[in-house]
């Protein structure tokens, strides 16, 4: 593992890989030879570790030389979507069986009666037991162990893999959990028995309920890819350890992953924003919007003073909740995929339904019908423009013949409008959707759009930055040096990390200081020792200290970070809840007292990710002489520079309509805005002043 220094210790070799639903994307860093190496292949839904091996084979290394292989994944959260988890049993506290489907006060459709609801775990796999502990941890009712055999052997002979148990209170007190588990090893034919107070020992039955039923479904998934992968990869040579990106960003070793499964069902999405908080960092940009823009969706996270804004919980389709530390990102359906149509009532709508890697957007000539956002760039000649051939998967051209006649036949002719107007229309409502998106995401955290910038990244990303940040006001657009390869360099970005949290939930005036700095040291402890066993070193770790709190009789909490256990007291917590709330809301409630619900604690390695910048090559001198071709933009013909972007000398500026074409995505600057090469070598799109 890397050292606190940011020395590497015998890393020559790191290679990261992102699996998407239609690439997957690999990064070889290689130290010795002071340079990066990317590939990107058709991902194997299948077998995802088919598609990260014929990546291995295309960057050309062999994996024996390779010295550490970081991977962010998709299999967990491709189970809970499409509902192809594992078979569980639910053991529960008895009057509770029903609590997944009682959820909250919410509903699929906000208006009308009716709609559709499938939890992960059938009510035929759910079952009680007699057992309650109070919320105020007094045992009331007595477990009964017999019972709770009973039903496991009952759960087990039904052909449940796994073993979900979540009582009503065991986050005050996790004894008839423990209990209940160690019967329940007797009966269970694996290890796969998750109890709720080990997966999110938190208030709210139904919220923990949920997140040990998640943890549970994708466990065996995880578990049994993992292993699989891993020993692809032993025989292929690789004799190290296989780390796994976490959905806070942080990264964790693929032998604690199993017994985390939950923690990385955004494992994907995470490493792009790991990534996008490392460019906003190198850039000094303060205030930022991490905007990942693939195939199918577009997934945004805000950065703040260089750290990515983190949630504690997540929906992941309606009435699935998990509570879990993790990024707070979220995606709309908004890529280069997604389809463009006219409804019901006569109206352009674009999106949320994909044409996906099969049959594609019309201009890959693979059997698709209707058109996408990819062929409204390609008609436009914005995308493989009339200069250049940009080939795709088999080496196929995208062909704007296909793309414009669709466009002409399924939005025109409904609109009235010419194949280049119906095409920039599509355009027009996509960012719309994506720029109203983004700044609702500002608004509603009581942010200005107008002092951020976007880091656009993904396939398509840098074909609309720039329509997004007119769309908005944003201050600028940063498209990174490799967009379309962002996420798999995020996966080398991430530190070793573990989040762990306890419920207190008492109010600050009647809180025992000395039982806080308890709980706080004891969570620190087993992030410690979790760390310890993944590789890092004992004095290169760091221990960060928060809570979730709110004034009396809130609903809602709010997240306060505060010093070391050492130093807290009641004065010193008050502060910085006060300063957290007036910066939320901008004012206090200054009658009320303030109750602290969980204690947080995040444990992580200090060791340095590499350094860019001496691995990125930006040529230097003078720039190259550009190509012209025609493309149509604001409801006319214009002519657009085309450069080929590896090409392009720091300090560089390209005035628009300009095209910045390069193997892995392709970049659009429209007319009175500029682009600039950074040092970096990323490139910042502004308005011309």
């Amino acid at each position: 593992m890397p050292t606190s220094d940011g020395k590497v210790v015998g890393m020559l070799k790191l290679v990261g890989v992102d699996i998407g639903g239609t690439n997957t994307d690999l990064v070889l860093i290689d130290n010795t030879a002071q340079r990066l190496i990317t590939a990107k292949v058709p991902s194997t839904p299948g077998n995802q570790a088919e598609g990260l091996m014929t990546g291995i084979a295309e960057l050309g290394t062999n994996l024996d030389a390779v010295d550490l292989l970081v991977h962010g994944t998709t299999v967990a959260t491709n189970a809970v979507i499409e509902r192809k988890g594992a078979r569980c049993g639910l053991i529960t506290t008895k009057g509770f069986r029903d609590v997944l489907e009682l959820r909250r006060r919410d509903r699929p459709m906000t208006y009308g009666l009716i709609g559709t609801f499938r939890p992960l775990i059938e009510r035929r796999y759910r079952r009680e037991v007699t057992e309650r502990i109070t919320a105020d941890a007094h045992v009331h009712t007595p477990i009964d162990i017999e019972e709770v055999k009973c039903v496991a052997r009952s759960l087990r002979e039904d052909g449940c893999e796994v073993l979900v148990i979540a009582f009503l209170n065991s986050y005050t007190d996790p004894a008839h959990e423990i209990a209940a588990a160690k019967a329940a090893r007797e009966e269970w034919m694996n290890d796969f028995i998750v109890t709720s107070s080990s997966v999110m020992p938190a208030v709210r039955e139904f919220e923990r309920t949920s997140t040990a039923v998640v943890s549970g479904y994708v466990q065996p998934l995880i578990g049994r890819y993992l292993e699989s992968l891993a020993e692809r990869l032993k025989a292929g040579g690789y004799r190290q350890d296989l780390l796994v990106v976490q959905s806070n960003g942080g990264v964790m070793s693929a032998d604690v992953a199993t017994r985390f499964a939950a923690n990385t069902i955004l494992s994907g999405p995470a490493a792009g924003v790991t990534a996008g908080a490392a460019i906003a960092r190198e850039l000094g940009l303060n205030s930022a919007i991490s905007c990942d823009m693939g195939g199918t969706s577009l997934d945004v996270c805000v950065i703040r003073s260089g750290a990515p804004d983190i949630a504690q919980q997540k929906t992941l389709d309606f009435g699935v909740p998990l509570c879990v530390p993790m990024l707070d990102a979220d995606a709309i359906g908004a890529g280069g995929g997604s389809l463009a149509r006219i409804d019901a009532a006569g109206i352009l709508q674009v999106g949320p339904q994909s044409a996906g890697a099969v049959p594609g957007p019309v201009a890959f000539d693979a059997g698709g019908t209707i058109p996408t956002i990819t062929d409204a760039n390609v008609a436009l000649g914005i995308l493989a423009p009339a200069t250049k051939q940009l080939a795709i998967s088999g080496n196929r051209a995208l062909n704007r013949k296909l793309a414009r006649a669709a466009i002409a036949r399924e939005i025109g002719e409904s609109l009235g409008l010419s194949a280049d107007e119906a095409a920039e229309a599509i355009l027009t409502v996509a960012a719309a959707k994506m720029g109203g998106h983004i700044r609702r995401r500002l608004l509603e955290k009581g942010l200005d759009p107008r002092e951020f910038s976007i880091i656009a990244f993904g396939g398509a990303g840098p074909l609309h930055a720039n329509r997004i940040i007119r769309e908005i006001g944003l201050k600028s657009a940063v498209i990174p040096w490799m967009p379309g390869l962002t996420s798999a360099l995020g996966c080398l970005l991430g530190q070793l990390r573990h989040d762990f949290s306890r419920t207190v939930n008492m109010v600050l005036s009647s809180l025992d200081m000395a039982k806080l700095t308890t709980v706080c040291e004891d969570l620190a402890a087993e992030g410690n020792r979790l760390l310890l066993q993944e590789g890092a070193t004992k004095n290169a770790i760091d221990v960060s200290f928060g809570a979730d709190m709110c004034y009396r009789g809130q609903t809602h909490v709010i997240q306060v970070a505060f010093d070391g256990p050492q130093s807290l007291d009641a004065d010193s917590v008050r502060a910085s809840f006060e300063k957290s709330y007036r910066s939320r809301y901008g004012l206090l409630l200054e009658d009320q007292e303030i109750r602290l619900v969980n204690v947080r604690v995040s444990v992580s390695n200090l060791a340095k990710p590499p350094e860019l910048g001496s691995l990125i090559r930006v040529p230097k001198g003078a720039p190259p002489t550009p190509d012209r071709a025609p493309i149509f933009f604001g409801g006319r013909p214009l002519q657009a520079d085309v450069y080929e972007r590896p090409a392009l000398p720091v300090g560089f500026e390209i005035a628009g309509p300009a095209i910045l074409l390069q193997s892995d995505s392709t970049t659009f600057i429209e007319p009175g805005y500029t682009g600039r090469v950074h040092t970096s070598g990323n490139v910042i799109i502004e308005a011309k002043s």
